[in-house]
């Protein structure tokens, strides 16, 4: 038997040679010597139920939406607050404006005007919103109708605006009126 052995990239080899065999087999001797490391002892293994698997939202997910409904909620609540400044701002300046409101409730986020103060049906445009869970809904109900139409908050301020507008101009018309009725009947100097 002959014996060779040689290193080869770190890795020492060594070659046997039988004479009744006249290939080289390699070992690889350095590993030879080392030990396997002891296993651990394995855990007891439990047999887990199939169970079928929900579909989880992420938390970001339920936050985003949180956010989004009291954002939502707080657009209203901003939304009659600047209709309400509106009112008072013009009420400032036109107090007759304080005979076509005949109603405005800060808790039940509603106004009425009245369409005309002379008009003997006393029809009235209604503005409200509504919270039904964690919804806004705009309302408007036009004079002479008996339900409401429901809109986007835009047209809410919109029709809200122009209901307001035609109120201050009847405003505006009978103090000229007035003025003109006054001069006619005043004499000249």
């Amino acid at each position: 038997m002959f014996r060779l052995s040689r290193t080869f990239e770190g890795v020492r080899l060594t070659a046997l040679h039988f004479r009744l065999e006249r290939r080289p087999s390699f070992h690889y001797t350095e590993f030879m010597n080392k030990r396997p490391p002891a296993k651990q002892p394995q855990a007891k293994i439990q047999t887990v139920k199939k169970q079928i698997p929900v579909k989880k939202i992420a938390p970001d997910r339920i936050e985003e939406l949180v956010k989004k409904h009291l954002g939502n909620i707080g657009e209203a609540e901003n939304a009659f607050k600047s209709v309400s400044a509106l009112l008072e701002k013009h009420k400032t300046k036109y107090p007759e404006l304080e005979q076509y409101i005949e109603h405005v409730s800060a808790s039940d986020r509603s106004i009425q005007i009245l369409e005309d103060i002379k008009d003997p049906r006393r029809a009235h445009y209604i503005f409200k919103i509504l919270l039904t869970g964690v919804e806004p809904a705009y309302q408007v109900a036009h004079p002479g109708e008996k339900d409401h139409t429901n809109v986007d908050r835009a047209a809410w301020i919109s029709t809200f605006e122009e209901a307001l507008a035609k109120a201050i101009v009847q405003i505006v018309l009978s103090r000229q009126a007035e003025q003109a009725s006054q001069g006619v009947g005043s004499p000249k100097e």
